[in-house]
């Protein structure tokens, strides 16, 4: 019988976060579905194969004390700072099912009276006044035993900050890494207020 566990880290800091996701996974036991649920704070996270210096602004980010890391799934650059929860589900195979732990990740929002589908790339969206926007982010890794989708939710993330730190310096190395794809967001605490970190845990 599968045996389910949740984790919650109370670190902020991203090269420690990342490298007890990486840790959890390579020594689960693939009988195990693991939650983890994490925050990063003043990070940007780039994608395996991307190059830092394509997809950001790195030298505001060494002016403002902005840590840069790298993740072992795909996908692209994201700014993380403690209105940005982070969620990673595991297991191994045949029960890991990136679909599954997408439908418990909108279950949760719905708790919090937010309804939010699925759309094209991966993305988490919402229907709002100005169209739909997105509010959630994934990437995915697998091995030949087990896999692990992990992603963001924003709640009330600075928006103006994730835009000056994700636009690359046009004089910088261009390169074949892998361009970010540029989505409207938004915040759901502009849906509502009351909504926060722990609230979505909770859910």
């Amino acid at each position: 019988m599968a045996s389910i566990r949740l984790l919650i880290s109370e670190s902020f800091d991203p090269w420690f976060n990342l490298a007890v996701e990486e840790a959890i996974f390579r020594q689960m036991s693939v009988k195990q579905r693991i939650m983890f649920l994490w925050r990063n704070n003043n990070t940007v996270v780039i994608g395996r194969a991307q190059n830092p210096w394509k997809e950001c602004n790195t030298r505001k980010m060494a002016q403002d004390g902005v840590k840069l890391a790298r993740r072992s799934s795909g996908g692209g650059a994201v700014f993380h700072d403690l209105g940005n929860t982070c969620f990673t589900f595991m297991a191994g195979k045949p029960a890991y099912d990136k679909t599954i732990s997408t439908q418990i990740i909108i279950a949760g929002l719905a708790e919090v009276r937010i309804k939010a589908q699925v759309s094209g790339r991966n993305d988490l969206v919402v229907h709002s006044a100005h169209g739909e926007r997105k509010i959630s982010g994934s990437a995915y890794f697998e091995t030949h035993d087990r896999g692990f989708h992990h992603g963001t939710l924003l709640i009330n993330t600075d928006l103006n900050r994730l835009a000056s730190y994700l636009n690359p310096d046009p004089k910088k190395l261009i390169s074949k890494g892998i361009t970010s794809v540029r989505s409207r967001v938004m915040n759901l605490a502009e849906i509502d207020v009351r909504i926060s970190h722990q609230a979505i845990c909770n859910a």
